[in-house]
């Protein structure tokens, strides 16, 4: 039909005609070969095929040595990109680029594991090779391929599809052609894997052919919930149509084409395009002779006869060049003879109809817009967490809506065979009654089996004791774990980086990290410097100075007009630091005039109220309540005394006490409360320990039960204690598990089993962390900036006023003349500055001095109050002071 298209239009080729020669390759490698190099004695410019990646290998070789194209529309091997085969051009879909669609679907509803089953040669191989990896970027993994024969039968195919059954994985994705997927799909409706719980993913190569199957004749009833990967191509373009026309025109009633017979089509007019161009520059089509170099055999071989086509090179860089759009879209290769363009539709076999679910293109990755659509950008691309509201229904085998798991626990497998590590102490968390009744109990235990109660499905397992000849080495149960020998481990397990290397953890339920834990000492609250203890040094320093710079700025604020605060400079000092500290018990006899004093004076007030009650509170808890301390303050001084140290047995505390610079022969292992007890009581010199470094919730049950111990600093080390379970590398089991953590969470349910377990008596002396009881900064910076601003915003104001008192004044005119202005000015505003004026009470009320008080009175914030009579009596004249004279 293309061919007979081309040859209508007799513009497009320059009156040159279009010779078809077609040979069948009965989809054989041997026969295809036959087949190319019989065309190709025939001096062919290009050959439309093969239709294989098997038959493609060995022509695309032969291609390159006469330099002949062959354009194929259904090889899909991503190996035949590799440079090696330059005349090979690819109008079809590589399948590199579709794995990328089949991996974006597993990443997009969360799946794992998947299988893979593909046809047994260089398609199907490299195929799933492909796809393997591509799921490494998404953290995904093939963990079976099943590789079927070309001539399989159904027996050996129910066998194999029969061994599938039985493992946990439910996600399949089937790379095989037409008639070896029909087979496949027909096995697995017999075996039941049609059912609810199971994903089936084709890709085009079997998908790519559903358009042309006629749906009337239930072609697709064991297909029911499969999702097919198929090229996306446009049914409304001009180019579509007019190729539908010609279709129904001269195949009526036929079924239209499926995907490879576009792709078939629009072969033949990217060859017709490059031909046009090689026209124009050349006038002829010649051939010579191969260059073959004969040999024994090669003067008798057909290939030796061969001849090369002139102008394969031109040709194939006209071929580089080609860009139109064709029936199944824009048609241009890239450098490796790859299709460009790389669009796919996701499609869903429901009923008797196939429904569209979504688009992948490569720069959009999965969504629901089609390709070329306006509204397709990026931000509307599809992300796992936008399943339930982007995505278009996905009806799954079964006619299940919800999206299934992608695994489960076979039904005929084993019981999971679980360690739970037989513990010599701390039976809350997890016991072992013995070989007698093998009865196992405990915090962990009950978490675990409750949780299994929140899982969809039933897990038949079996609880296996490891540790029983001596104390149980977590991290030999990892290594037992991760070589598959136990299926699952349950117990008081804590997450360390080198154990998530090796396993999966579930959700953790419980925080953890390492402690010391130390006997109490009494701490010696006689001493003679007892009374400095409620403050720390800083502390006390910054009280101090501002007992300093509040009565200096308080005497700044009235010396002025407050005869208290006047007399000779070490009358004023020693008035000045004995009103500043007699504020510490409010008994200061000195009044204060001024408005600006008084504020400033209230709030110092304020804030020396509660440095004093803070003060007197935590002295009389030091001298009264019993200090306990601790006998060592943390890790780094236990770091650098050389004492001997504890450690729960088989806890992963030792490797890290041993990281940090702790010696072996420092290290002693203790099993259980009781042994903690008389090594810390026993003490570095009498054969036991200084201190022992654990678990947090293992000390929290120590300190609750065992008084005189505590808490020495913070906790130096975080690792989330595990859930008490965890499972081999990529374990679908553990999510679930986490999963079902998580509600009995919000439920209220791991707080009950918690209660049940690991509640007992309080110790109070024993359960508090110790920390430091002395006050400092931090706790009364705000106070200190209060009363700082309000000091200073008194002593800005003070000093405007006065300014502008002092220039409605006037400077003196007795100053030298050889001082100049400006110097003169800031020395009068000095002298006026320091001047002491009395108030009217203190002249006696005479009229000039009233009004000459009046004159001064007005330098802000000195707010006269009158005096009482006996202070009027003794009002002593004005004193000036003469600024040269001035000593300090």
């Amino acid at each position: 039909m293309a061919v007979a298209d081309v040859n209508s239009n007799n513009s497009l080729l320059g009156g040159n005609k279009l010779v078809l020669h077609m040979l069948d390759t009965n989809c054989s490698a041997f026969q295809g070969a036959a087949a190319a190099i019989e065309l190709l004695k025939k001096n062919v410019v290009a050959i439309i095929g093969p239709q294989t990646s098997a038959v493609s290998h060995f022509v695309a070789h032969v291609g390159a040595a006469i330099q002949v194209p062959f354009i194929t529309y259904a090889a899909t091997d991503p190996s035949l990109s590799e440079s090696q085969y330059p005349f090979l051009f690819r109008i079809a879909h590589t399948d590199a680029v579709q794995m990328e669609v089949v991996a974006s679907l597993i990443d997009y509803y969360g799946w794992r594991e998947v299988v893979i089953l593909y046809l047994d040669d260089d398609f199907g191989g490299n195929g799933a090779s492909s796809l393997s990896d591509a799921l490494i970027n998404i953290t995904a993994r093939v963990v079976q391929k099943a590789a079927l024969p070309p001539d399989i039968d159904k027996y050996t195919l129910g066998n194999i599809l029969a061994r599938l059954v039985g493992i946990q994985t439910r996600i399949f994705v089937v790379h095989m052609p037409q008639n070896l997927a029909s087979m496949l799909f027909a096995e697995a409706r017999n075996l039941g894997m049609m059912s609810a719980g199971y994903v089936w993913i084709v890709t085009d190569s079997y998908a790519g052919t559903w358009t042309s199957l006629d749906a009337s004749t239930n072609v697709f009833g064991g297909l029911q919930g499969v999702i097919g990967i198929q090229g996306y191509y446009q049914n409304d373009t001009l180019q579509f149509k007019s190729f539908l026309s010609g279709w129904n025109f001269r195949f009526p009633g036929s079924v239209l084409p499926h995907l490879y017979g576009l792709y078939a089509y629009d072969s033949v007019w990217f060859l017709v395009h490059a031909l046009k161009a090689y026209l124009l520059d050349h006038s002829n089509v010649t051939f010579h002779q191969s260059a073959l170099v004969p040999n024994g055999f090669a003067n008798s071989s057909d290939m030796a006869h061969l001849n090369v086509f002139e102008g394969g090179s031109s040709l194939r860089t006209h071929l580089l060049q080609t860009n139109f759009q064709g029936v199944s879209g824009r048609i241009q290769v890239g450098p490796n003879g790859d299709l460009v363009r790389s669009e796919f539709e996701i499609l869903n076999v429901v009923g008797h109809d196939l429904r569209v679910v979504g688009y992948w293109t490569t720069n959009t990755q999965l969504s629901v817009f089609r390709p070329g659509n306006s509204m397709n950008a990026s931000s509307n691309s599809l992300g796992p967490d936008d399943a339930p509201h982007t995505l278009l229904q996905v009806v799954w085998p079964g006619s299940v809506t919800k999206t299934p798991r992608g695994w489960v626990l076979p039904k005929n497998g084993r019981p999971l065979k679980i360690a739970v590590p037989n513990k010599a102490g701390f039976k809350q968390f997890v016991s072992w009654s013995g070989n007698s009744s093998n009865v196992f109990n405990g915090f962990c235990i009950d978490v675990f089996q409750m949780a299994l109660n929140y899982l969809p499905y039933s897990v038949p397992y079996t609880f296996v004791p490891f540790g029983i000849n001596g104390p149980p080495v977590y991290d030999d149960m990892i290594d037992r774990l991760a070589e598959k020998i136990y299926d699952a481990v349950v117990g008081d397990l804590t997450i360390t980086t080198k154990r998530m290397e090796k396993v999966d953890f579930s959700q953790p339920y419980v925080e953890s990290g390492l402690v010391v834990v130390v006997p109490f000492k009494d701490a010696n609250t006689s001493n003679e410097w007892a009374f400095l203890r409620p403050f720390t040094t800083k502390m006390w320093i910054t009280t101090f100075l501002f007992f300093i710079f509040t009565g200096m700025v308080i005497w700044m604020l009235e010396h002025k007009k407050n005869r208290d605060f006047r007399g000779k400079p070490k009358k004023q000092v020693v008035t000045l630091l004995w009103f500043t500290f007699s504020t510490l018990f409010f008994s200061q006899r000195e009044k204060t005039k001024s408005a600006c004093g008084r504020f400033v004076l209230l709030v110092w007030l304020f804030v020396v109220l509660i440095i004093t009650s803070s003060y007197t509170a935590n002295l009389t808890s030091i001298l009264t309540v019993q200090q306990l301390i601790p006998t060592i303050q943390g890790i780094t001084s236990l770091q650098s005394m050389n004492v001997p140290v504890g450690y729960q047995a088989g806890s992963f505390a030792r490797d890290y006490l041993i990281s940090i610079n702790i010696a072996k022969e420092r290290l002693k292992p203790l099993s259980n409360m009781a042994e903690y007890e008389r090594a810390l009581n026993q003490g570095p010199n009498g054969g036991g320990v200084a201190a022992i470094v654990d678990e947090v919730p293992y000390v929290q049950a120590f300190l609750s039960s065992y008084c005189g111990f505590t808490i020495a600093g913070q906790v130096f080390t975080k690792s989330g204690w595990g859930f008490v379970s965890a499972f081999p590398k990529d374990s679908e089991l553990a999510v679930d598990m986490s999963t079902a953590i998580l509600s009995m969470s919000e439920n209220g349910e791991m707080q009950k089993i918690h209660d049940l377990w690991l509640s007992s008596k309080s110790c109070d002396s024993g359960s508090t962390q110790v920390q430091s009881n002395k006050l400092d900064l931090g706790s009364f910076w705000g106070l200190f900036l209060i009363t700082g601003l309000a000091s200073l915003a008194g002593l800005l104001i003070y000093i405007i006023r006065l300014f502008c008192a002092f220039v409605r004044k006037g400077p003196p005119d007795n100053q030298e003349e050889s001082v100049s202005r400006s110097a003169r000015f800031l020395k009068s505003f000095a002298a006026y500055a320091m001047e002491a004026h009395p108030s009217a009470s203190e002249k006696g009320g005479s009229t000039h001095g009233s009004k000459k008080g009046k004159n001064h009175g007005e330098d802000g914030c000195i707010n006269e109050s009158k005096l009482d009579k006996q202070q009027n009596e003794t009002a002593t004249s004005q004193v000036r002071v003469d600024l040269n004279g001035m000593q300090w």
